[in-house]
């Protein structure tokens, strides 16, 4: 019994084990997954086995063979249609086109929600996942200002820095897209949940993996070839010698994309990555609106709390001197400002009602966004 050439599609680009220049190179010399589907070893070999091993070309027909499974193919097609995913492929007109440049494009995108708009500027934003209180404010207010202003944010819905940027996005009301390292009907890591349905509400989950892929660890590196391919600029949070969101600005550069890093402290472990990506040519990030001059785009005016405008208790303002973006214990503060713990409890609870402030964690504060200053 033969497939439709929608199930011929769901199949080919379920083959997530068969590298996708590998799949590219089997389409472009067949024409179509439906020849893919029906060719003998001999041809398979024919058209591999100049470019690779023996043994590389014998994985994949294995792959090919044990694939071919007619009921399995058209069951979980019709899971991955009842939970409303869509599959755009690489032959059809909504397929991004910025993905085309890519060597290893994929052959589709299994998507929960929409795709990024051509017409409309898109950046990546990324880091560590074991971030500092400081990176994820940094790449929260990015994501708000960025797509406040309507540029769309594209991240990996990781925790960290990705969850951070897609958080702002989303309080901003903006548009922005999670490229996932597993299939888009599983939620990982699980703690993302609540922005992982956001993300779908207001734009959309990609992967290249079908429904029910696990997130194996290697699938991370290669996803971030579409991440950095859906964007037309990359920013970089904060990472550390071996981030993967180092991966992310090598593939971006070689896709001729710019490259943004947010300056970090000499020394700090989190900066190591973003620094040397400075001093290797990055752009120095220092305020959102550099990235909005290029497209002539206005941000959105925040509100932001000017000290100087402020009326506040002497006590309250010695406090709020105290403060800035890294986090301190009220211990600490009692020792810079010089209250005592019960009036300095009074000073900050003031200082959070009035959105100056924010505690992080528990008995740690930080100040809120701009002081002003």
């Amino acid at each position: 019994m033969g497939l439709c050439r929608e199930e011929y599609w769901f199949w080919y680009c379920s083959l997530y084990r068969v590298e996708p220049a590998i799949r590219n190179r089997l389409r472009e010399n067949m024409g179509s997954p439906e020849v893919v589907y029906g060719a003998s070893r001999e041809l398979i070999e024919k058209i591999l086995e100049p470019f690779y091993y023996k043994g590389v070309v014998e994985r994949i027909w294995n792959e090919l063979v044990k694939s071919k499974k007619v009921e399995e193919i058209q069951k979980n097609l019709a899971y991955m249609k009842q939970l409303g995913i869509r599959l755009v492929t690489a032959d059809e007109q909504e397929f991004p086109k910025k993905l085309f440049v890519l060597p290893d494009c994929p052959s589709g995108l299994f998507v929960k929600g929409r795709l990024p708009e051509e017409e409309n500027p898109a950046v990546a934003i990324v880091g560590s996942r074991n971030c500092s209180y400081y990176g994820r404010n940094t790449a929260e207010t990015l994501g708000e200002i960025l797509a406040g202003a309507g540029v769309q944010v594209v991240s990996g819905l990781a925790r960290g820095i990705d969850a951070a940027g897609h958080k702002g996005a989303v309080v901003a009301g903006g548009a922005t897209f999670g490229v996932l390292g597993c299939g888009v009907d599983l939620v990982y890591p699980q703690e993302n949940r609540w922005i992982y349905e956001k993300v779908e509400e207001a734009g959309g989950l990609i992967s290249e993996y079908p429904p029910g892929t696990r997130p194996n660890p290697w699938h991370f590196p290669a996803r971030n070839r579409i991440i950095s391919g859906l964007s037309d600029c990359i920013v970089v949070v904060e990472a550390g010698a071996k981030s993967g969101s180092l991966i992310t600005a090598s593939l971006a550069l070689e896709q001729g994309k710019d490259i943004w890093a947010v300056p970090g402290r000499m020394g700090d472990f989190l900066s190591v990555g973003t620094n040397r990506l400075i001093r290797d040519g990055a752009m120095p990030l220092t305020d959102p609106e550099e990235i909005l001059e290029g497209w002539n785009f206005k941000r959105k005016k925040l509100r932001i709390y000017k000290k100087t405008k402020l009326s506040l208790d002497k006590n309250v303002e010695k406090v709020y001197s105290c403060l800035d973006s890294d986090p301190k214990s009220e211990e600490q503060l009692c020792v810079e400002s010089g209250i005592g713990s019960g009036i300095l409890a009074a000073c900050l609870v003031d200082l959070e009602m009035e959105g100056l402030a924010v505690q992080p964690f528990r008995h740690y504060y930080a100040a809120k966004r701009d002081k002003g200053e």
